[in-house]
């Protein structure tokens, strides 16, 4: 993935930097932090589709 190509790329070049490690660190966690944000988000849009398709099945019960 060209994002992640980049994020090698820039921790490399930080760590030929003194003193870098709380930015690496603070790098990896920033990292972290996005993928849980994808994955919440996916769960939510998840959880919206199940409750979509509830309510069709109610509506279909309601309508016999």
């Amino acid at each position: 993935e060209g994002r992640m190509n980049l994020l090698v790329r820039f921790k490399n070049w930080l760590s030929k930097e003194i003193n870098t490690d709380w930015r690496i660190v603070a790098l990896d966690l920033n990292r972290a932090l996005i993928d849980l944000q994808e994955k919440y988000q996916q769960a939510n849009q998840h959880i919206a589709d199940l409750e979509n398709i509830v309510a069709i099945y109610k509506e279909k019960e309601n309508a016999k």
